[in-house]
């Protein structure tokens, strides 16, 4: 294949040379034939190329051109006499054989292009590429099996059979024989373990393919005690196949082998974490612990296993509170719960103090004091300290917007600016939370009055089309843009969103309620009226909830949030009334009526998941 490229390249530059050797008649006769062939009129075409051939029978480009237009007019016997009399030129020439074989396969007679296409392989020398040539025009006619034979024989043949193996491990992925294709690149890695990039990337080209994962594992394994290459392989086709465990046990002997001293498997475990797989990821950390001496490691390891301990303990803590709610009063977990996590974090950072891992466990303390038990005094000293202490570490900005969170949900909202502006100001600040920053900033700002500041703020925002806090700025600038003349109104919604980010769902509620009933704010009663069910729905006031969203939904396209209020109703009967069908038909409902919604492939993903929990029986979800 690639040979093939590289004679198409050599052919093609003499067909410049000869453009510019050709003179100027010639040329345009010849340029006026494909003129003809791009109209379709093949006939023309031809006679004026075969008049140019006959002139000048030695030009491979008049040749070439004769053939691919005898071809596309299906003129195959013209194109027969051609090749023969080209081959009757040039006997040694293999591409002519090619060509000749194609044609009769294009016809229908495969024994006769099989016959033909054997002829040059019976003059084939050792190391001759006519084994690859043939089999490339094989692989032109989807004859797979034909250039799989082929290159079989010029592999047997070679005194190289390397050359050979990429190309056949190609065809038998192609053709699904992906046992095959493993052998060949197997034994392709054997003999030159230096292309275990090349072959992992070949391999797992072809690993998602139906049926190909189990075939290539069963190949591999074969080959694990020849190299640690393979025992490196195999261990990515486990982690492919989620055999997570199996995968382990290979890492730890690469591990071994490479003197890595436990990085490779801090690097599997960091992996796990991602996954979320954390009990193996925690077995992995305290392995390398127990096992490793390298100093260097060791932190990492300490601060991951931590992390792991934390993600477990967050589990619960997210079964504990209503997160298919947008907005829900927090249930907070004992001092008990996160005792040792909290131990874990001190170690660390008393172990390897002013280090970036000794800030970053300072820093996760903080959260879970914050977000997990409710100690926001506690959580301001560990931030404050990041602050006074490391103002040039990466989570510099990040114990700024966190401080500025609590002050905000406390209702310190001077203090909860300051630290915004910090963190936006900061050099070491990341965009994601740059634009954090800014859209509290802005809430911030409009809920003071102060608007024109506020749709300055949250315009830096907006410039970012992949942030995730996109949406939720874009909206506030459309209800600061759409609703600022009604000043009064405006100022009432933007303190009732503070409110609700306190918390403080009933005062957030009435101030809802109120902009619902003032006939000056329609601009902004369909925000208000979703608001307004969604306060009803972070109280647990399920019927109410339910019935002010169906009054949303019911306005259909009057109200821009009438799919996301059917989209709650659905959540309503599956999480907090917890009725399947009823849960099922709101999210079809949301399919028929609102096909374009956001929502849509978390409807259909629901439907599934709900559909199945009836088929065995079980209405908890």
């Amino acid at each position: 294949m690639k040979l093939k490229r590289l004679l198409t390249y050599f052919f093609t530059l003499n067909i410049l040379v000869l453009y510019a050797q050709q003179n100027p008649f010639d040329t345009n006769q010849l340029m006026l034939a494909e003129a003809y062939e791009q109209q379709g009129n093949y006939a023309k075409a031809i006679e004026i190329v075969e008049q140019l051939y006959k002139k000048d029978s030695q030009n491979p480009n008049y040749f070439n051109k004769l053939i691919n237009l005898y071809i596309s007019s299906r003129n195959f016997e013209s194109a027969i006499k051609l090749l023969e009399a080209r081959i009757n030129m040039f006997p040694q020439d293999p591409t002519n054989y090619g060509q000749l074989g194609s044609v009769y396969y294009m016809m229908g007679d495969y024994d006769k292009a099989k016959e033909i296409w054997e002829i040059p392989l019976k003059k084939a020398e050792r190391n001759n590429f006519a084994f690859r040539i043939i089999a490339n025009y094989a692989i032109e006619r989807r004859a797979f099996e034909t250039a799989i034979e082929f290159l079989k024989r010029g592999k047997d043949a070679s005194d190289d059979p390397t050359i050979y193996a990429f190309d056949l491990g190609e065809l038998y992925s192609l053709t699904m024989q992906y046992e095959n294709a493993a052998k060949e690149y197997c034994e392709l890695l054997k003999k030159n373990p230096g292309l275990y990039s090349t072959i992992e990337a070949k391999i797992f080209s072809f690993v998602n393919k139906p049926e190909a994962l189990p075939q290539i594992i069963k190949v591999v394994s074969k080959y694990q005690s020849q190299d640690v290459s393979f025992k490196m392989l195999l261990a990515k086709l486990f982690v492919e196949d989620k055999k997570f465990d199996k995968a382990l046990e290979l890492y730890i002997e690469v591990d071994k082998s490479q003197n890595s001293n436990g990085q490779l498997l801090i690097d599997y475990a960091n992996f796990l974490f991602n996954e979320e797989q954390y009990l193996l990821a925690k077995n992995v950390y305290e392995y390398v612990l127990k096992n490793s001496s390298d100093s260097q490691i060791i932190p990492s390891a300490k601060l991951g296993l931590t992390k792991t301990l934390e993600a477990l303990i967050l589990k619960e803590f997210r079964r504990l509170n209503p997160e298919w709610k947008p907005f829900y009063s927090t249930v907070y977990l004992s001092e008990d719960k996160t005792k040792e996590i909290l131990n874990a974090y001190k170690e660390v950072i008393d172990l390897y103090k002013h280090s970036e891992v000794a800030i970053e466990s300072r820093y996760r303390s903080a959260l879970i004091l914050f977000y997990v038990n409710n100690k926001p005094d506690q959580a301001i000293e560990q931030l404050n300290e990041i602050i006074n202490l490391y103002p040039t570490s990466a989570f510099f900005p990040k114990a700024s917007i966190e401080l500025g969170n609590i002050y905000l949900q406390s209702g310190k909202t001077e203090l909860a600016k300051e630290k915004y502006l910090l963190a936006q100001n900061s050099n070491r600040v990341f965009e994601d939370d740059r634009n954090l920053a800014s859209l509290q900033l802005a809430k911030i700002y409009a809920s003071e009055g102060n608007f024109n500041l506020a749709i300055q703020t949250v315009s830096k925002v907006t410039l970012n089309l992949k942030n995730d806090l996109t949406n939720d700025a874009l909206e506030l600038s459309l209800i600061l843009n759409t609703a600022k003349n009604d000043s009064s109104n405006l100022l009432k919604f933007c303190k009732a969103e503070i409110l609700t980010e306190q918390k403080n769902f009933i005062s957030a509620r009435e101030i809802y309620e109120e902009i619902i009933r003032s006939p000056q704010a329609f601009v902004l009663h369909s925000i208000c009226k979703i608001r307004s069910a969604e306060m009803e729905l972070a109280l647990n006031n399920f019927p109410e909830a339910l019935r002010k969203l169906g009054l949303i939904v019911d306005e259909e396209e009057k109200n821009i949030y009438s799919d996301k209020a059917l989209y709650l109703k659905a959540k309503i009967y599956e999480y907090g009334i917890i009725d399947v069908s009823k849960a099922i038909d709101s999210y079809q409902k949301l399919l028929s009526k609102f096909p374009k919604s956001i929502y849509i492939d978390e409807a259909r993903e629901r439907i599934q998941h709900l559909r199945e929990k009836l088929k065995e029986g079980k209405t908890d979800v």
